[in-house]
């Protein structure tokens, strides 16, 4: 391909690099006499109404990623298609950027030379770029040491917002994919995003998995294969990252865990304050000696045979003594995430008591609330809905069981009416916490 004039404008001059969606190179816009980047999206290539169709599809999100336009992200010029490219003339897509002269994060990890500070202060510029992407509603999808860039002066460029699930060959209008392609790289996915409901959170969980490899020289879940990390991030807790690298300050283990929650409700709420929280941290002393460096450097993600059984878990994290750094605005947006976990059943229980008292005062005004309330959480159940909205509903259907046990123990009888909308709320919660359930775990298989 090198000297190849794309749409009569870009000659390629050389690769710079290959992934598996297709080839970067650098090349030479003869219009405008500048050097750029060109990403020939190889994946796309081929005929036929799938090929088309997902070429288009490519195109148009391309396009909406195009509209960013942030000192921290990677700027798209142009984009379009070439007839020339492959074995028989095949259509392919191609995307026209900045060129920018730097190292990726990958390249600095395989030396080990990543120090708390430059963590904390490049992070901070992740969070920048991915505020400003969620903004405009579009997710990066994808964020790992290989898409993110450090220039000789330390500005961090995110590279290839949204290209990731755009590139998806099997991607439709109403699902994230289809079977046989999974858009994200495993090592980095947030469980939601394996299970196929991506969020903005989702970013930020992998992010929190840059940041654990950064300060420790490793990912926070070893495993041998794909379905190996993808279990990982569905059931197994992270080691805490000083008990990989005794250099770690306590509060970077509270900033880290918290990213790698399970549930997205337990991790910073958005890119902003991640990024306030990381800038506290950037002030933090470092000790002496910084973050011990992986013996021979960080290797990339092994590739091994299935039959090769998982290594063993790292010790799981410890008790949080110390409080997340508190941000500029607010104390409560770092408050530790232990009290997300009591909050899980502090309201259901609280709901449940107030239900109840209802019930017992006016129990012609506190049944039909606890039906309407009941059949307002049935309502909001979704695959992804968190245990918190579960347990909430949960408690709602224990309230209502409450008259009804009466009735059929104590003989206290129920009128018509209100027997009648019982016996329909909680049969239909449960069927419906079944059913999205059912969705959620079909969804991550």
């Amino acid at each position: 391909m090198r000297d190849q004039l794309l749409e009569g404008r870009y000659r390629l001059v050389r690769q710079l690099g290959e992934g598996g969606m297709g080839q970067v190179w650098q090349a030479q816009d003869e219009t405008l006499g500048r050097n750029v980047a060109v990403k020939v999206i190889s994946l796309l290539a081929g005929d036929g109404s799938r090929g088309d169709e997902a070429r288009a599809r490519f195109l148009r999100e391309a396009r909406i990623t195009a509209q960013l336009q942030h000192p921290n992200i990677v700027t798209i010029h142009d984009l379009g298609e070439t007839g020339e490219t492959g074995a028989g003339n095949e259509r392919v897509p191609f995307l026209v950027m900045e060129l920018v002269r730097g190292e990726g994060l990958d390249a600095m990890l395989r030396r080990g030379t990543v120090t708390l500070a430059d963590a904390a202060r490049w992070g901070a510029q992740v969070c920048d770029a991915l505020a400003e992407a969620h903004a405009a509603g579009i997710m990066h999808r994808d964020i790992k040491p290989s898409n993110i860039l450090i220039t000789p002066s330390g500005t961090v460029k995110v590279l290839d917002f949204g290209i990731a699930r755009a590139a998806d060959p099997y991607a439709t209008a109403d699902r994230l994919t289809q079977t046989g392609f999974i858009v994200g790289t495993p090592p980095y996915m947030a469980p939601e995003q394996a299970r196929g409901f991506p969020e903005p959170r989702s970013d930020l969980y992998a992010l929190g998995c840059l940041l654990f490899e950064l300060i420790t020289g490793q990912l926070p879940f070893q495993a041998p294969d794909t379905v190996g990390y993808l279990s990982a991030h569905l059931t197994q807790e992270p080691p805490t990252p000083s008990s990989v690298s005794t250099g770690v300050p306590s509060a970077w283990d509270d900033l880290v865990l918290r990213l790698l929650e399970k549930d997205p409700d337990q991790r910073y709420p958005n890119a902003t304050d991640l990024s306030q929280a990381l800038r506290h941290l950037d002030g933090t002393p470092e000790p002496a000696g910084g973050p011990a460096p992986p013996a021979g450097g960080a290797t990339p993600p092994p590739s091994m045979p299935a039959t090769t059984p998982l290594p063993p878990v790292p010790p799981t994290r410890r008790a949080r003594a110390s409080s997340l750094p508190p941000g500029p605005d607010t104390a409560s947006t770092h408050t530790p995430a232990s009290h997300g976990r009591a909050t899980r059943f502090v309201l259901p229980v609280c709901l449940w008591l107030l239900l109840l008292a209802s019930l017992a005062v006016t129990p012609r005004i506190g049944t039909p609330v606890a039906v309407a309330v009941t059949w307002v959480l049935t309502v909001m159940l979704r695959p992804r809905s968190t245990s918190l909205t579960r347990g909430t509903g949960y408690a709602a259907v224990a309230t209502l069981a409450v008259p009804l046990a009466a009735s059929v123990f104590n003989g206290n009888g129920i009128e018509g009416s209100y027997f009648v909308m019982i016996i329909l709320t909680i049969p239909a919660y449960c069927y419906r916490d079944i059913k999205t359930r059912r969705a959620a775990s079909s969804s991550s298989t």
